[in-house]
C-alpha cells in the first residue's frame, strides 16, 4: 500500500512537502526521489497520485498528478456534539470519531464539564483528525470547531438530521432510533447529529433544551458506558447502518 500524506489545497505540479510531512515520509518510511505516494486535501476530499521530486536538507519536494476525488469518503453528514471531558479524553473521541465517518466535530460546555479547554485547543484537535484520516484510509477530515455553550451547539448540524442525545436513563434504544434512518444513497443520505454530554452525563435541564432543539433522547442499553466509549459505540452503529 502506498503512503498517503495530508496536503492542503493540492494541485497537479511540483509542491515541497510541509516539514513534518517530509520528515515523516523521507525519515520514518525511508522514501526517496522516484518512490510513488498519495497525497490528499483534508478539507478538499480530493487526493492524486503523487511521487518523491527531489530530497534535500532545505525541502522534499513531489511532483503530484491529476486530481481526482478521494476514494474514500463518509457516506452521509455526520455531526458529533461532544460534552468536554477531562484529560486527553477528546483527543481519543476525535481520534474514533474520525476514523468512524465523522464529519464535524462540535465540543461543547456542558454544566457538569470538569474541563474546560480554549478555542485553540480546536487546532490540536484538527492535527489528530488529520492524522486519524491518513491512518485508515479517509480523504478528508472532519471540521472541528472551538468549544461553544451548550445552547448553541445545540443548533449545529444541517436541516432534516435526525438528532439524537444520549441519556442511560431514556427508554427508547439507539436500535430503534436507527431503524427510522433512512438508507444511505449517493448524494442523499440523511444527516445525523449525535450529543454526548461529559463524564457526568447531561443535567436535567440540558437534556430538556435538547428535546425543545428536536433531539430524540435513546439509550445504549443498562450499562453505563464512558463518555469516550459512546462515542465508538454510537457512530460504529451508525456506520453499520450506512453501509459502511
Amino acid at each position: 500500500m502506498k503512503l498517503r500524506l495530508p496536503l492542503a489545497a493540492i494541485a497537479a505540479g511540483l509542491h515541497p512537502l510541509p516539514h513534518d510531512a517530509a520528515a515523516y515520509a523521507t525519515r520514518v518510511h525511508r522514501l526517496g526521489p522516484g518512490d510513488a505516494l498519495v497525497v490528499f486535501d483534508p478539507d478538499g476530499g480530493v487526493e492524486a497520485d503523487a511521487e518523491i521530486a527531489g530530497v534535500d536538507r532545505r525541502a522534499v519536494t513531489v511532483r503530484v498528478g491529476e486530481l481526482r476525488p478521494a476514494t474514500l469518503l463518509p457516506a452521509r453528514s455526520l455531526t458529533l456534539i461532544q460534552g468536554t471531558g477531562k484529560g486527553d479524553k477528546l483527543d481519543a473521541i476525535v481520534r474514533d470519531a474520525t476514523e468512524l465517518g465523522a464529519t464535524s466535530i462540535v465540543p461543547t460546555l456542558c454544566e457538569r464539564s470538569v474541563a474546560r479547554p480554549e478555542g485553540a485547543r480546536a487546532l490540536r484537535w484538527r492535527r489528530i483528525a488529520v492524522e486519524a484520516a491518513r491512518q485508515c484510509g479517509r480523504g478528508d477530515a472532519p471540521q472541528i470547531a472551538a468549544p461553544l455553550p451548550f445552547a448553541e451547539a445545540l443548533r449545529e448540524g444541517p436541516a432534516g438530521a435526525l438528532r439524537l442525545c444520549l441519556d442511560p436513563a431514556a427508554t427508547r434504544p439507539l436500535g430503534a432510533a436507527l431503524a427510522l434512518l433512512t438508507p444511505a444513497a449517493p448524494g442523499a443520505a440523511q444527516p445525523v447529529v449525535v450529543l454526548v454530554g461529559p463524564e457526568g452525563g447531561l443535567g436535567a435541564g440540558e437534556l430538556s433544551a435538547a428535546e425543545e432543539a428536536g433531539f430524540v433522547r435513546v439509550t445504549l442499553g443498562p450499562l453505563v458506558l464512558r463518555t469516550e466509549t459512546v462515542c465508538a459505540a454510537v457512530l460504529g452503529a451508525i456506520l453499520v447502518r450506512s453501509g459502511g
